[in-house]
């Protein structure tokens, strides 16, 4: 039974807590701790959606990617802690194709991505029938359980 200066709180309802605090939440040999930073001394408000479900993770990696010959596929993986293979996941190319492309504008698109068990899975395309040249390519990510 949780107690706060003497008032038992059993649904946490209008604790009021201040300062940093940390919640640690612990499972058998599962845990994981959700902090709330006020040290800033700045009133900070968090609302929930009223649904079950998790958080999503987020986050932007770098590919580097060969040149793609005309009207083929190149296939890669980058390496992102945390996702997993039932994932539902989003995968978007950051900025503009063309000056991705460079001077030969002769972009690579992004038209599959699959979440793996710490990893995500990328087909590229080079639809315009002509080769593409090397490119670094930032995609952002996220991923739902």
């Amino acid at each position: 039974m949780a107690t706060y200066s003497g008032v038992n709180y059993t649904n946490f309802v209008a604790v009021n807590l201040r300062g940093s605090t940390n919640f640690r939440f612990a499972v058998d040999a599962a845990a994981g701790t959700f902090r709330a930073d006020l040290g800033e001394g700045l009133d900070r408000a968090y609302v929930f959606p009223n649904k079950s479900g998790t958080f999503p993770i987020s986050g932007t990696f770098t590919v580097n990617l060969p040149a793609i010959a005309s009207t083929d596929f190149a296939r890669t993986s980058v390496t992102v802690s945390g996702i997993r293979i039932e994932d539902g996941l989003v995968v978007t190319v950051q900025g503009d194709s063309l000056k991705n492309a460079g001077a030969i504008q002769h972009p690579a698109v992004l038209i599959a991505a699959k979440a793996g068990n710490g990893s995500i899975g990328l087909t590229f395309s080079s639809p315009s029938g002509t080769t593409t040249a090397y490119q670094d390519i930032i995609c952002a990510y996220t991923a739902v359980r």
